[in-house]
């Protein structure tokens, strides 16, 4: 019985260790996903899976329909909605972004030859 025990208890700890490294931190992030689908409500800014973003208009059982802009609509399933836009997201989003200057490339230095013949240019 104890050579059993001995034998048992590695296997034992591997189970304990997938348990707290795996199942319970993804029961946790499941839980609070369908928390996060059931509180969905016509208004939210919502992103979806594939990145789109939008404003919720309608909510049924497994659908929703979403306004991504003026006169265009979607309706997609709930298990598409990636997220919650939250407002220092759409803050973050709405500051002034300044444009990207491209860097400017420092002047070349003419080829030898065009040099010579610039030279030879300017003793005639």
């Amino acid at each position: 019985m104890d050579n059993l025990l001995q034998m048992a208890w590695p296997f034992i700890l591997m189970g304990v260790i997938f348990y707290v490294m795996i199942y319970r931190p993804q029961k946790r992030d499941q839980k609070k996903r369908s928390e996060m689908l059931d509180s969905l409500k016509v208004g939210t800014n919502i992103v979806t899976i594939g990145g789109i973003l939008g404003t919720i208009t309608k909510v049924q059982e497994d659908k929703v329909r979403i306004k991504v802009a003026e006169g265009v609509e979607f309706h997609i399933r709930k298990s598409a909605v990636g997220g919650v836009i939250t407002s220092a997201f759409t803050k973050k989003e709405s500051k002034k972004e300044t444009p990207v200057q491209p860097e400017a490339k420092p002047a070349e230095a003419p080829a030898e030859g065009a040099a010579q013949a610039e030279g030879n240019g300017e003793e005639k």
